[in-house]
């Protein structure tokens, strides 16, 4: 599988250079933390991994990509700096698009997926150019992170979502014979399985594979996409074999009124013949002038906390991209195993002023709610009757940026709080000032 897909890139690159005009561009990212305090543990390197854990909430990122397009195909490549070490670089992204008559051929290896981003309902100008922790907390679908529907739409992940390496193989075919609706069909193949210099399989990865289907309609009246995947999950049944996962999603994006952008929709997840979780997103962009709101909402719940927990790939937590779910409690303290909660509800909240053309100032908050009979610490009142007081996680931020042609500088001041209604005794906070540096050519 790796061969044919690394002949395909390669292939792909010649293609781009020999029978079309050849454009290159670069994007550059680094991330850094200038300051981080912890009401715990001070300011320590252990402060920034306390709360809303991510990949790239360390010392900084570089993030370097290169494309090559033309008519007929094009090629992309990003490499980035290991987070584990400061000597090594790692592929990101390693990718290949080709256009043979109305059917797009694409292969290679998404780190971050690859999705239609009009769905997300982000621009990235008001975002502030930047991804992750410090703005887009969670993708669409499920906040469980072992579901096989957690970030649904995104077309190379497999139902196996705890992969370390997947890659796919896949086609699009566009159906324009409607007249009110044009049809866009996606297949995808995705497999993780690696080999060796010898040619053998590697010992220690699961060998799963995935099939995933796609289907976008484009009408008058707005646009909608419906997914759905198939494939072998981390679930070892009672038989002792993996058992196979099913994944699906739909999401709409009606047109509703001028400068208001909506997206909703919903998602579910199959694992050894039960249905196990199931979520819900609406997302909402609105513009006025200088002004902009994005504004995030979603909702997932497990079917049977007891049974169906133990089915998501053998990940118990929930998480998001920038709240996670990393330092739990033990013993009713923080720190230690990650609650197993039966739903989780996402906020997430950013307005944006453009004061003019080289300056802009935004502020985001976000936060995380456990819901349910096990969504935070169990409580007995005086009659005897059980309740849960919520475990609510609150990150909220406050951003200048500064433009300079097509890059950008912003520096912004951070607040976390890991348990805001004090559940689990006093709470812990973190206040951070990162920076970040972006440049396109």
């Amino acid at each position: 599988m790796k061969k044919i897909i690394s002949a395909l890139t390669l292939g792909a690159m010649v293609a781009g250079a020999a029978f079309a005009d050849v454009g290159v561009t670069l994007n550059y990212r680094q991330r850094a933390t200038l300051l981080s305090h912890n009401n715990e543990y001070g300011t320590t390197d252990e402060a920034s991994k306390i709360l809303f854990t991510d990949a790239y909430s360390g010392a900084g990122t570089d993030n370097l990509g290169i494309n090559i397009g033309g008519d007929i195909a094009s090629f992309a490549i990003t490499v980035v700096g290991d987070e584990s070490t400061t000597s090594k670089l790692r592929t990101k992204t390693l990718g290949a698009d080709l256009q043979v008559g109305k059917v797009g051929l694409f292969a290679g290896f998404w780190s971050d997926g690859k999705v239609k981003g009009a769905y997300r309902n982000k621009a990235d100008v008001d975002a502030g150019n930047m991804e992750g922790m410090d703005f887009e907390f969670k993708k669409l679908g499920s906040a469980y992170a072992g579901s096989p529907s957690f970030f649904v739409d995104n077309i190379v992940m497999p139902v196996n979502v705890t992969a370390s390496e997947s890659y796919a193989i896949g086609a699009k075919y566009n159906i324009r014979n409607f007249k009110a609706c044009k049809l866009e069909l996606n297949g995808v193949y995705i497999s993780n399985e690696t080999s060796d210099e010898k040619g053998s399989k590697s010992d220690g990865s699961l060998q799963g594979h995935s099939l995933v289907g796609l289907v976008e309609a484009n009408t008058n009246y707005g646009t909608g996409e419906f997914v759905f995947k198939y494939g072998q999950s981390a679930y070892q049944n009672k038989d002792k074999k993996y058992a196979d996962a099913m994944a699906f999603g739909a999401y709409l994006q009606p047109k509703i009124m001028n400068n208001l952008t909506a997206t909703i929709g919903g998602a579910g997840s199959v694992v050894d013949g039960d249905f196990t979780d199931w979520s819900a997103d609406l997302r909402l962009y609105y513009k006025m002038g200088a002004l902009s709101f994005t504004s995030f909402h979603s909702y997932s719940a497990l079917v049977d906390a007891e049974e169906s927990i133990g089915k998501l790939n053998g990940t118990k937590n929930a998480t998001t991209k920038g709240i996670a779910d990393s330092a739990a409690v033990t013993n009713g303290k923080h720190g230690g195993t990650p609650v197993s909660r039966d739903s989780v509800l996402t906020n997430n909240l950013m307005v944006r002023y453009k004061v003019n053309s080289k300056f802009a100032v935004y502020g985001v908050v976000a936060d995380m709610i456990g819901l349910g009979e096990n969504g935070g610490k169990k409580l007995t009142d005086k009659d005897g009757k059980e309740t849960t007081d919520a475990l609510i996680q609150l990150r909220a931020s406050a951003w200048a940026q500064f433009y300079a042609g097509g890059n950008s500088i912003s520096v912004g001041v951070v607040y976390e709080n890991y348990d805001v209604a004090e559940t689990y005794g006093d709470s812990v906070q973190n206040i951070a000032i990162p920076m970040v540096f972006r440049v396109k050519m």
